[in-house]
């Protein structure tokens, strides 16, 4: 194999499929980056044996082939290399030459052999929708996914495209996120049940789906695989049961806060300052047209906040965790936010406010702290 390529390309696609790569991993190939070159481009792939990423980029080839290279050394040249072509080529003793100017530098190769295959679904239809749509749903709900292992199942986003709805769920079994598309959702698309994508998937796509653009998402038993941009991106699903969300939303609560969503924010986020990691909570006391922040920490001190809000019922008292309420709060973008109270026991709901309504596409409930 022998290729001419531009730096800052062959830089980019390795900095989008690295990420993928295993610290640590029993399986030494697993810590390289398998490369094909053919045709005018060449094909770069990562995998941590759950997750993969493929990434093509053109390229001048001069001797179709393959190769694997560490992708920690590989990323590390190329971020010292100046901006210019560079010349990569495997030799028959398994050594990869690269040149960039009057730069040489030699890396050893693993057999290419050993790289495991990237799987495929073409058999599968594919539901197609915009880039931003999917990303936008993943980022309102994706800081709710569970990062314990001992409750596996949990460790993923629940996705599922229901009647021309596409729903997404995540919990770690404290607080709840859920987000309904459905002007952005494919309207011809067959309804899917409902599949666990675990959360390094989640991140990966976060991170690399744009705003302009479609995206094909490939579904089946075992595996979801994500098509966009010269990329390509398989994972495993979680096997597992995913708990009955519309079970966790509260239906019949009947204190409803509005509140203006930045005021509610800053005045969290100087609450947070007086708790600690061991006594992490904040005492919201709702009055007529008031609501009281109150912390008392031992070791630390005292605080109260008032806000204005509007607010016409029965006193009452709950308590949150305050980083649950700020996570919320921070991926809202309307200026007003709904919190939905029963008692001082039963979860609250918090949902975006617009055009005189609470909306219910966008549900987050969060598990209170008991007073």
């Amino acid at each position: 194999m022998k290729i001419t390529i531009a730096r800052q390309d062959l830089f980019e696609a390795v900095g989008k499929v690295r990420t993928v790569v295993a610290q640590k991993s029993a399986l030494p190939i697993l810590s390289h980056i398998h490369m094909r070159a053919e045709g005018n481009s060449v094909c770069l792939t990562a995998t941590d044996l759950k997750v993969a990423i493929e990434c093509s980029v053109d390229c001048q080839v001069e001797t179709p082939g393959e190769l694997t290279v560490s992708a920690h050394r590989l990323g590390a040249i190329l971020s010292e290399l100046p901006d210019g072509e560079v010349d990569l080529a495997l030799s028959e003793n398994g050594v990869i030459d690269l040149e960039a100017g009057r730069i040489r530098t030699r890396l050893f190769s693993m057999s290419a052999e050993e790289f495991p295959h990237m799987p495929t679904l073409e058999a599968v239809q594919p539901i197609v929708m915009r880039q931003g749509t999917l990303r936008r749903l993943f980022e309102k709900t994706s800081f709710a996914i569970c990062t314990d292992q001992a409750r596996y199942n949990l460790t993923g986003l629940l996705f599922s495209l229901q009647e021309g709805r596409l729903v997404v769920v995540a919990t770690d079994g404290r607080r709840m996120s859920l987000c309904i598309e459905t002007e952005g959702a494919p309207e011809d698309a067959p309804a899917r049940e409902g599949v666990i994508i675990p959360g390094k998937m989640i991140s990966e796509l976060e991170r690399l789906l744009g705003d302009e653009g479609m995206v094909e998402v490939y579904l089946d038993a075992s595996r979801a695989m994500f098509v966009f941009d010269r990329l390509r991106m398989s994972t495993a699903l979680i096997d597992g049961a995913f708990p009955n969300y519309e079970m966790v939303v509260p239906k019949k609560h009947d204190k409803e806060v509005i509140v203006h969503r930045g005021a509610f924010l800053e005045a969290i986020r100087r609450t947070r300052t007086m708790t600690s990691d061991k006594f992490n909570s904040v005492r919201f006391v709702l009055d007529s047209g008031l609501l009281t922040f109150r912390v008392t920490t031992p070791e630390v001190g005292e605080y109260q906040e008032e806000l204005a809000v509007e607010y016409d019922g029965p006193s009452m008292e709950i308590a949150f965790n305050p980083d649950f309420v700020a996570d919320v709060l921070r991926r809202i973008s309307d200026d007003q936010v709904c919190l939905i109270l029963k008692d001082q026991s039963s979860p609250g709901m918090i949902r975006p406010f617009r055009n005189e309504a609470a909306d219910e596409s966008y549900t987050n409930v969060v598990m209170p702290i008991r007073i």
